[in-house]
């Protein structure tokens, strides 16, 4: 080679190498969210990508559980900057009772939602629309060949909501207390009835299952028919809760009592990350409360739950 060839050659190389690793790219922010499965997609279509589109941060969510949730970042297998949880309790499974905080920021109220192709949604439609009596739904729950789905009460907040309501049913309705294992389709815990939190309902549209727990947010995002629960069984409304608190569920050889259901929302890192409480301000902001409400969730006036003290500052309760 011609050696003027071979002199404009080498710092030509000289000059890529050294641009390549004179100025390494500092990674972008992105907030890490744990949530509750069925805040699925009020988080994944609404909450996430609108938080990126404003602050420019970016978004990773992963659902399950809210009890397995807890207890995976209880252990550290799984790390989060944000922890939506179903109630309070599995916030208190992360952090010892005096340390755990969290702003509610919804509710949802607990609905029976159901497949309208199902066989029996003649007699569902009925108890819907007030043409039949809501007794006549628990009744048809035990039927022969009726396919009910609920999640797991051990690891969900909704599933253990759900076998409450049930038990409350049986006394509200004045049916036989051994009514309770034909409508748990066994016990609680274990029953063919049992579905995975993010799976349910996608078992429910296509048709594997004639009815299932769910809230009313989730049946209104996936277009599903439902039947509506009194105040006095949705686990929704805080004047109730002495008699949520009548009815009690045996769960890992603990006896639990019934609770209002509220989204609870932790930043369960001792030291918040900025995008952290970003995102906690943001499902706070009116921009945030307006998702909420457009995803069918109701609004509730936020309030710190536990211990106010423990919260981090800078988290803008009322914006």
């Amino acid at each position: 080679m011609h050696l003027s060839r071979l002199l404009w050659i080498v710092p030509a190389l000289a000059l890529t190498g050294c641009g390549s690793i004179s100025t390494p790219s500092t990674p972008p922010p992105v907030v890490n969210v744990a949530y509750a499965g069925s805040l699925e997609l009020i988080n994944q279509q609404a909450l996430g990508p609108a938080f990126t589109q404003t602050f420019h941060i970016g978004y990773q969510g992963r659902g399950g559980g809210s009890f397995g949730l807890a207890q995976e970042l209880k252990s550290h297998t799984i790390s989060a900057d944000v922890f939506e949880s179903i109630g309070m309790a599995p916030i208190e499974v992360v952090e010892p009772k005096a340390r755990a905080w969290a702003v509610a920021v919804a509710s949802s109220p607990l609905v029976v939602a159901y497949n309208p192709h199902s066989r029996f949604a003649a007699e569902l439609n009925a108890i819907r629309d007030h043409k039949a009596p809501l007794s006549q739904l628990f009744q048809l729950i035990m039927t022969p060949g009726f396919a009910l789905g609920r999640t797991n009460p051990v690891t969900d907040p909704q599933g253990r909501a759900f076998c409450e309501m049930m038990e409350l049913a049986v006394a509200r309705y004045h049916l036989p207390s051994s009514d309770l294992t034909k409508l748990w389709g066994g016990t609680p815990t274990s029953s063919s009835q049992i579905y995975s939190e993010e799976g349910i309902l996608t078992q429910l549209q296509s048709g594997g299952i004639d009815a299932s727990s769910a809230f009313l947010s989730e049946a209104l995002q996936r277009h599903l028919p439902y039947i509506a629960l009194p105040p006095a069984l949705n686990f929704a409304d805080s004047a109730y809760a002495n008699t949520y608190a009548s009815a009690h569920l045996a769960v890992n050889g603990k006896t639990v009592a019934g609770t209002p259901l509220y989204i609870d929302v932790t930043l369960p890192n001792i030291q918040p990350s900025a995008p952290a409480k970003k995102f906690l301000n943001f499902l706070l902001s009116p921009k945030g409360r307006a998702l909420w409400h457009k995803m069918g969730y109701e609004s509730i006036s936020p309030k710190v739950l536990g211990n106010p003290a423990a919260m981090p500052p800078g988290v803008d309760v009322n914006p």
